[in-house]
């Protein structure tokens, strides 16, 4: 009950410009589970940014990333897919970072231990290739409210070679991400409190 009295308190602000263009927020406030199946991400609600080849907008799309971020535990989730016909190498490079490439706050190394950071790929062997994925999951602690710029790092198999995909501003700081929650209670909730906020 107070994680769902946290997710509504959060602020849910949509960023202008057309579907698909990156944003600077995330369109849901919410949890994931780093678990290798995306089933409960909205691939239009939670679209977060591109990720283009070099991380370069002139250069092919090579995957699209993904974004939620949980108020309560202020925990971020990020789940990369590469575009259709291009998997993510299972041995590759995979990596997020806040505000420069040294500081990565989780990558293929972190596990999964259902404590962020974790990491999990999504559909290793699903083109019958066990170092074929189709994207991952990632989880990692980051403070709100906060302003921050971020950097999500992936390596496909693209035109018969290893390519990185990354978010624009790769290699260097990163995309803007603004991260608002509006204050939650830290008590737990009962149904006579839930029915007091209602009704007042």
């Amino acid at each position: 009950m107070k994680h769902m009295l946290a997710t509504a308190a959060a602020v849910l602000l949509l960023s202008a410009g057309p579907a698909f263009a990156d944003r600077t927020e995330p369109t849901l406030y919410a949890t994931a589970n780093v678990d290798g199946d995306p089933s409960e991400w909205d691939l239009t609600q939670d679209f977060f940014a591109n990720m283009y080849r070099a991380g370069n907008p002139t250069k092919p799309l090579e995957a699209k990333a993904y974004a939620r971020y949980d108020c309560l535990t202020q925990t971020m989730y990020i789940l990369v897919l590469a575009e259709p016909g291009i998997p993510v190498l299972v041995d590759g490079d995979h990596w997020i970072a806040i505000g420069s490439q040294a500081n990565k706050v989780v990558g293929d190394s972190s596990g999964d231990d259902g404590v962020a950071p974790d990491f999990a790929f999504v559909g290793v062997n699903y083109d019958g290739d066990p170092n074929h994925a189709r994207g991952y999951e990632a989880s990692f602690p980051l403070a709100a409210p906060g302003d921050y710029e971020i950097i999500i790092h992936t390596n496909v198999f693209d035109d018969g070679v290893t390519q990185t995909g990354a978010t624009t501003g790769f290699p260097g700081d990163g995309i803007p991400i603004h991260i608002a929650c509006t204050p939650v209670a830290t008590e737990s909730a009962t149904w006579g409190a839930v029915k007091s906020l209602i009704i007042q």
